[in-house]
């Protein structure tokens, strides 16, 4: 007794005791490791000093603002996408959306409309090809993945159409449109800060707003989801028109940048867009997602595409390389995620 009440007095005078240090440590550790997304965190930082370390120059101005810009491209449409696969549904067609828009506009700026009316149509222009998904969908009461895999290929077709299979320039490059989303601002590329803008807004609409626990409610149990009287038709709708939407918007933001568009445009996007969105964490099973996941999923895949290109790997290794890193993410992302339920789930016992 005397010497536990010794030991309990020690510890109300506050004496550092063996261990002091290893156990704070333990509790850094501890928290850092519950995050949700530090696996990413992590792979991000890895892919960052496996390529800044050998090629100083990743960290030149110029470097981080091409990465910043080709990454508010995608992310976009990435947002847009765990909407989709938190309701277990997946959109191949946002590469031809994403182009038919950014078509559409260019099409309206060479015509002669002000630049400003041009984007507000090529918006709704993606909005609609969305709903359309959503509508086919619903109407034909089929997975939304067999609806796009044929509006896939008729976007793209329409995108040809329309734009006669060549390239379309001469944009009217001292414009507010093209000046403001096409320079920087704050010494960023302008479209970085509408993808921060649209992660703030998303990331509150998908986990703080009833349409965000509809969509999630949906995804987790589509048949409880009907039966409690949610109109799951109608969501899918909106949920696809807000992913077309997303599309218009980066399509016209890179229209901004590069005062071009090449009937190319937006091929082989839905992969990366899908890839990024599930490596961000996404649960292909439904009923939760992250946005904020998404988005480092977003700077993994830019990275490997920074790394293949400043490592000179043959082109013909990029695809493969690409495939192996992304596993690799994945692959490390899960270990924390598991340790953490494992944790969590030893501490409920």
């Amino acid at each position: 007794m005397d010497m536990r009440r010794d030991s309990e007095a020690e510890s109300e005078t506050g004496r550092p005791q063996r261990g002091d240090g290893s156990s704070s440590l333990g509790r850094i550790w501890k928290r850092l490791s519950s995050i949700e997304e530090m696996g990413l965190v992590l792979a991000v930082v890895i892919l960052v000093l496996a390529i800044g370390i050998p090629h100083p120059e990743l960290f030149s101005p110029g470097s981080i603002k091409t990465l910043l810009r080709d990454a508010s491209f995608t992310g976009l449409m990435v947002f847009g996408m765990v909407f989709m696969i938190a309701m277990v549904e997946i959109d191949l067609s946002v590469g031809g959306i994403y182009a038919v828009s950014a078509t559409s506009a260019a099409l309206l700026i060479k015509a002669g409309v002000d630049p400003w009316a041009a984007v507000g149509i090529a918006l709704a222009i993606g909005a609609a090809l969305g709903a359309i998904n959503g509508l086919l969908t619903v109407l034909l009461d089929v997975p939304m993945i067999i609806v796009t895999l044929g509006t896939l290929s008729a976007f793209f077709g329409l995108n040809l159409i329309i734009s006669r299979g060549h390239p379309i320039f001469g944009m009217p490059r001292e414009h507010p449109f093209f000046a403001i989303f096409g320079g920087e601002f704050l010494g960023l590329p302008t479209p970085s800060w509408v993808l921060l803008a649209s992660l703030v807004i998303l990331h509150f609409v998908f986990l703080h707003t009833r349409f965000g626990a509809t969509v999630r409610a949906i995804g987790a149990n589509r048949q409880a989801a009907e039966f409690i009287g949610i109109r799951v038709g109608r969501t899918r709708i909106l949920v696809t028109a807000l992913v077309g939407l997303l599309c218009a918007i980066s399509g016209c933001m890179t229209l901004a940048f590069f005062k071009a568009v090449d009937p190319s445009l937006g091929h082989s996007k839905e992969l990366l867009v899908i890839a990024a969105a599930v490596i961000g964490g996404t649960s292909l099973a439904g009923g939760s997602g992250t946005l904020i996941g998404a988005l480092l999923g977003v700077f993994v895949i830019s990275l490997i595409g920074t790394g293949i290109v400043f490592y000179g790997i043959d082109p013909n290794y990029s695809g493969f390389v690409t495939g192996c890193v992304i596993l690799g993410a994945i692959a490390l992302d899960r270990i924390l995620k598991r340790r953490k339920s494992a944790r969590q789930n030893h501490e409920s016992l």
